[in-house]
């Protein structure tokens, strides 16, 4: 079977600086996927790549069979040292990137903080992929029952945790073919961490591939299919759900005991 997503020898980072290399990575249709490490070793970097927002340094991206990203090795095509990717960029627009169904919920709050939740629920089914049906407004807030009670409430009122869940519906109205959760627990609460775990196996349920990046190993353990640790740019291991390690003995494994 044909991965949904495939990476290929993917490198990339903010010029000047190569910020992670040579990541193979496959996310079949249906499948949850953890990417665990440290911060700083590119894990962000590396979805902002996939989601058309940063220029690839080499490899492939390749969504549904098409490739998203420009053939080529950055720097390539230079002449008197003038940089001809900054005519021609090796990314895709974003824009298409999202209606090709490949969805990103970003780290951190990037809501628009004077829109209630109600508006900002409206507008998330408009980058939708064409063709695509968005998911039902009444279905996604029943995941995040919290959401319904703060409907006319203005994003920049909202909790992290709360402001978490809209980001997530967001990503859920605009139809995902597969959907990238950047750091979806970053700053919250236990009880919070729960909710969203809970939101996150419903979502899986429904039938959407996940790929998820977090620091904590308890909570990718309950959740993924696999465990791609990131090491320093790149994915050194791959686990299966049955041989995730503890959060304790993967950091000890890691960077030795006494971390």
């Amino acid at each position: 079977m044909t991965p949904l997503l495939l990476i290929e020898s993917l490198s990339g980072g903010y010029e000047p600086v190569q910020i992670f290399k040579e990541v193979n990575l496959a996310v079949e249709a249906g499948a949850c996927i953890g990417l665990f490490g440290p911060n700083g070793h590119g894990k962000t970097t590396l979805l902002r790549t996939i989601s058309g927002l940063i220029d690839p340094w080499a490899g492939r991206i390749v969504f549904d069979g098409v490739q998203l990203n420009r053939p080529g090795e950055h720097r390539s095509r230079r002449s008197r040292q003038f940089n001809y990717d900054v005519l021609q960029r090796r990314r895709m627009d974003p824009k298409k990137v999202a209606r090709a169904g490949l969805i990103q919920v970003a780290q951190g709050s990037t809501l628009f903080p004077e829109l209630t939740v109600a508006e900002t629920l409206s507008m998330a089914p408009l980058v939708a992929r064409a063709g695509g049906r968005s998911a039902d407004a009444d279905r996604v807030l029943a995941l995040f029952p919290r959401l319904k009670e703060r409907l006319r409430s203005k994003a920049r009122f909202l909790s992290g945790g709360e402001r978490q869940m809209l980001a997530m519906a967001c990503g859920l109205l605009a139809a995902p073919r597969l959907l990238m959760l950047d750091e979806p627990t970053l700053g919250l609460s236990p009880k919070l961490r729960l909710e969203l775990a809970d939101a996150i196996h419903a979502i899986r349920a429904s039938g959407v591939p996940i790929i998820v990046v977090d620091q904590d190993v308890e909570f990718l353990r309950e959740l993924v299919d696999s465990l791609h640790v990131f090491d320093h740019g790149s994915i050194s291991r791959v686990l299966p759900r049955a041989e995730i390690p503890r959060h304790e003995a993967l950091m000890a494994e890691m960077f030795g005991a006494g971390h």
